[in-house]
């Protein structure tokens, strides 16, 4: 979310810090997360599963993907709820796309530090902020066009019963193609087609400063992040047979171009 400032008389400003660590999913992730509420194996801090979700992303950048270069990602998003425990897949009617836009704070594409922006007008502003006023939204093309099935839950407590200190969740994304999605028959998922999936532990930490400029702000966000980024680590490091981040883990976004580059 861009920064909204209340009252210029006294510089309330807010904003959103997504932070973000991907995993390796192992065989033990699968039998005791997945099926965490009936398990024999009982994982030492508390979950609360979300209902899944089929979420199509578009993303958008210039010819020499500069945006992306810049360390900003512009996508149109749209989502569909799914039952909590479909027996079968069941997409609702679907949500209108919106613009959002996360541009990286510091960290790299493993471990990130995002604020987003929500919003054609914010996201439009801010692409024409970063690339010094010489590129509008409507300039961008379609980079990628993706559909991702989530699992997802939510962390309301850590192994020593505390709740963490920010909204923290766990996600599963399986990514494909969202023509090859849509053309998908009776028999699965074509092999051929584009498949990844990665697992993230996310923390998500609004910032509200009151009588500070923009600048002060944008400092006061980066120590949080940062701070915010040691408690993720910590929580996935007391964990490993949980989340693996060996070898390396790879984004959505990373592995569709390399799957790209092979097929060209």
């Amino acid at each position: 979310m861009a920064f909204k400032i209340a009252s210029s008389a006294l510089k309330r400003i807010v904003s959103n810090v997504e932070v973000e660590r991907k995993f390796n999913l192992g065989p033990k992730f699968t039998s005791i997360i997945e099926n965490h509420t009936g398990h024999r194996e009982k994982i030492p801090f508390i979950l609360r599963s979300h209902p899944g979700q089929v979420i199509r992303d578009t993303y958008y950048d210039t010819e020499d993907s500069h945006l992306e270069k810049l360390g900003m990602w512009v996508r149109r998003r749209s989502v569909n709820v799914l039952p909590l425990n479909p027996t079968r897949t069941i997409a609702g009617a679907k949500n209108g796309a919106q613009w959002n836009a996360k541009l990286r704070l510091g960290g790299h594409y493993s471990n990130s530090q995002f604020i987003e922006f929500d919003g054609k007008p914010d996201v439009s502003r801010e692409v024409l902020r970063i690339t010094d006023m010489k590129t509008k939204l409507e300039d961008l093309r379609v980079v990628s066009d993706l559909q991702t099935r989530r699992s997802e839950w939510e962390v309301t407590h850590l192994a020593d019963g505390t709740p963490p200190s920010a909204k923290m969740t766990i996600v599963v994304d399986a990514v494909t193609e969202a023509e090859a999605e849509a053309n998908t028959g009776k028999d699965g998922i074509d092999e051929a087609a584009f498949n990844h999936t990665i697992g993230e532990v996310e923390l998500f930490q609004e910032i509200v400063t009151e009588g500070k400029d923009e600048a002060e702000h944008e400092a006061h966000r980066k120590e949080i992040g940062a701070q915010k980024m040691k408690e993720l680590e910590e929580f996935m490091l007391s964990h490993p047979d949980l989340f693996s981040t060996s070898p390396s883990p790879i984004g959505k976004l990373t592995a569709y171009d390399t799957w790209k580059a092979e097929r060209t």
